[in-house]
């Protein structure tokens, strides 16, 4: 019997602490007969849940007589720790660049520091991850905000909740070629081209306009292996791998498309829409310049990435 009660009263501790983790100073809380209907608890465990996150910390009330009771104070980073228990599942792109590393160390140094068990899964393609959102298996996702903005105009149930800025996803995208003496795409040319990957799939579209040439479909960390080896004539690819991993003998040049280039460059998070938890979590206690500082010391050799 007392261990259902506990049972029942770390649920319900659970539930509460997501609520309120979408309420704000000076909000009107729901009535414990609310509370009670919505978790179909007993009245008891609703006080007890409610009376362990005040003495935590959470959160504090003032009673306003027939106006309700109203919350006085709150502490986003106890209610997520309550909130959040589990592993919280989260997806972004391989880490093959340093801003790609410094990004999921970031990411992980803030989950630690709210006791938050973080496990990111790292898919290949923009519209791989917008699809796991979509379909609830993870609870956010790493994408450009291009990639993002797209998805939900066109349909995808998806909410940018994070917006890390300019350079934070990538540098800029380049033009490559196996043939040293080219430097422009050409009728005929065999161009590689990533289906799974929204932004280089409209970019290799944009480049080839008007060009007669014969697409070769792989995934874009291949571009680079399949020109040394003859596969391709011509790619676009992510910079920032060419200059981590001094591959600057290869011949490129840079892609121009002030139109497509600062969403392209721009990291954000995507939550599914329904998920107001995770959204509360990255609107209220997400600490973005603690994030975006970690990634450039992992980009400028200063920090060891951990991820």
């Amino acid at each position: 019997m007392g261990n259902q009660f506990l049972k029942k009263k770390g649920v319900t501790i659970n539930y509460l602490a997501s609520d309120l983790l979408q309420l704000k100073k000076g909000d009107k809380m729901p009535s414990i007969t609310e509370y009670q209907d919505k978790y179909k608890v007993a009245r008891g465990t609703v006080q007890n849940a409610l009376t362990f996150l005040k003495k935590e910390g959470a959160l504090s009330t003032k009673s306003q007589g027939h106006l309700g009771t109203f919350i006085e104070k709150i502490d986003y980073s106890i209610l997520q720790e309550y909130a959040l228990s589990e592993y919280v599942l989260g997806t972004m792109t391989l880490p093959y660049s340093r801003l790609y590393e410094g990004l999921a160390t970031g990411i992980y140094e803030e989950f630690k520091e709210r006791n938050i068990k973080l496990n990111l899964a790292y898919i290949r393609g923009s519209k791989e991850r917008i699809r796991t959102i979509s379909m609830k298996m993870y609870r956010f996702a790493i994408v450009s905000e291009f990639a993002a903005k797209r998805a939900i105009q066109n349909g995808d149930p998806l909410r940018i909740v994070v917006n890390f800025g300019k350079q934070t996803y990538l540098s800029g995208h380049v033009v490559l070629f196996a043939n040293r003496k080219k430097n422009h795409i050409e009728d005929g040319m065999r161009i590689a081209i990533d289906y799974s990957s929204l932004d280089q799939q409209i970019l290799t579209n944009d480049a080839i306009n008007g060009i007669q040439v014969k697409l070769v479909e792989m995934p874009g960390h291949q571009i680079i292996h399949s020109l040394k080896d003859g596969q391709i004539d011509a790619g676009i690819w992510n910079f920032d791998e060419i200059r981590d991993k001094n591959y600057e003998e290869l011949n490129y040049i840079p892609f121009e498309n002030n139109q497509l280039a600062d969403e392209m460059s721009t990291s954000v998070i995507v939550c599914h829409q329904e998920d107001q938890l995770m959204e509360a979590f990255f609107t209220k206690g997400f600490n973005l310049e603690h994030v975006m500082d970690i990634q450039q010391q992992v980009k400028d050799g200063k920090l060891v990435p951990r991820y």
